[in-house]
């Protein structure tokens, strides 16, 4: 299993993509074993909160290439669907969720940290979006996530130019809503999310409803869309130039 999980006697469940060697991608088995540990999570009174992070100094580097051959267009969109029902769930939680960043979040790194209704950083984390590296456009929710914190200028130019941003000025675009000392991103969003779990379940639920009404275009566009994007020459360039480590050379098709 590529994530871990480990409950404390105060309440929190701390959720860890545990795939360190490989900075912790998140392919389509880890998104199915996190939907399933969330919903589970949800259900489970003894949960007060939930903490998403990452093993070995880093959130994640995003999604595993090596699991993103080519497919028939169903066969991409039924996985697409899982993707769909972890970002709802995410953005949904019936309990506070938090995202403790230390190192890099890149590209569906970047995407499942945004997916998450707060985000803790260590001060020398990194984000960036990466998407179209590989000739992609942003998915688990990223559309609609990073421009609900940024605007729609400021998350356009990140997707399209791949600019990194570090947790400081992270934080002051609102990508980030707390910073800790690095190596501290867990302790403080542990904290966090335990002073979160005093307030009104009912209302706090309402109001998480609320900010995640945009969330659906969004996944239904990637959903449709992202399959055909996969499949193009340009991505197989782009997973191809990634495994050479060398610039892809894209022809627009």
């Amino acid at each position: 299993m590529s994530i871990d999980r480990q409950k404390g006697d105060d309440g929190v469940l701390v959720i860890t993509l545990n795939e360190p060697d490989r900075r912790n991608p998140v392919g389509h088995a880890t998104r199915q074993n996190l939907l399933a540990v969330l919903a589970e999570a949800g259900a489970d009174d003894s949960v007060r909160a939930v903490v998403l992070t990452g093993a070995g100094g880093h959130f994640s580097a995003g999604g595993d290439i090596r699991d993103q051959g080519e497919r028939s267009l169903a066969a991409h969109r039924a996985r697409f669907a899982v993707i769909s029902d972890l970002v709802s769930r995410m953005a949904r939680f019936p309990k506070p969720l938090v995202a403790a960043v230390e190192g890099w979040a890149a590209g569906g790194g970047f995407s499942l940290a945004m997916a998450c209704p707060t985000v803790v950083a260590s001060r020398d984390a990194r984000f960036v979006a990466s998407f179209t590296k590989i000739a992609l456009m942003p998915d688990l929710g990223l559309l609609s996530t990073l421009p609900a914190r940024v605007g729609p200028a400021r998350a356009r130019r990140l997707i399209l130019t791949n600019r990194v941003v570090g947790a400081p000025e992270a934080h002051e675009l609102g990508i980030v809503d707390e910073l800790a000392d690095v190596g501290g991103a867990l302790d403080t969003a542990v904290a966090l999310v335990l002073e979160e779990a005093e307030g009104p379940a009912m209302a706090r639920q309402f109001i998480v409803d609320w900010f995640a009404r945009d969330l659906s275009p969004a996944l239904e566009y990637e959903q449709a869309v992202q399959p055909m994007l996969i499949n193009s020459a340009d991505a197989a360039e782009g997973r191809a130039a990634f495994a050479e480590k060398r610039p892809p050379q894209f022809r627009g098709c």
